[in-house]
């Protein structure tokens, strides 16, 4: 199978389609001074307390720790759920339990950008373990990225990608 060139100028046309249709509005002085008076909106405290706060990639961390499923080893090892590089077990049931019960630091990413997207965007994204919250009836993504064209995120590639909507695929929307 032919790795798809994301960036290529017809898929970053359907990109952009792709975007203008999903991403609303920028959101990001919205949120920003709404967290500053945060208490003043108590159905959305948690939200706005952590809408500067990203979505861990736990499976990252805990295999830069030595940690991996035991399933990645054709179980080969049938005493835990994951196994360590010292021959260490776990019963963790996933990598954010992994990382809790191993007391592994956490690092949170930073968020740079707010952005009002569609219920479905909202909800391919935080499939691709990005952080996405609703606040007063929209959804809001927290994007850790700045600096270039959202169509530029890997993520919309990949989301455009399981969509089969780039060149040559089955929906493709350059046609």
């Amino acid at each position: 199978m032919n790795k798809i060139d994301y960036n290529s100028s017809t898929n970053q046309d359907i990109k952009g389609k792709f975007v203008d249709r999903e991403v609303i509005h920028c959101a990001s002085n919205m949120v920003y001074n709404l967290t500053t008076q945060a208490e003043n909106f108590p159905d959305y405290q948690d939200e706005l307390y952590s809408a500067f706060e990203g979505v861990p990639d736990y499976e990252e961390i805990a295999r830069k720790n030595g940690w991996t499923m035991v399933d990645d080893l054709n179980d080969q090892y049938k005493n835990g759920n994951f196994v360590n590089e010292d021959g260490e077990y776990s019963q963790a049931d996933d990598w954010s339990e992994l990382c809790d019960e191993q007391n592994i630091y956490i690092a949170y990413p930073d968020i740079f950008e707010h952005w009002i997207v569609t219920k479905y965007f909202g909800e391919r994204l935080t499939a691709h373990g990005q952080k996405v919250f609703e606040l007063f009836d929209f959804t809001i993504w927290a994007r850790p990225t700045t600096g270039q064209a959202i169509l530029l995120d890997g993520v919309i590639g990949e989301i455009c990608e399981e969509m089969e909507i780039l060149e040559g695929q089955k929906y493709d929307w350059s046609k």
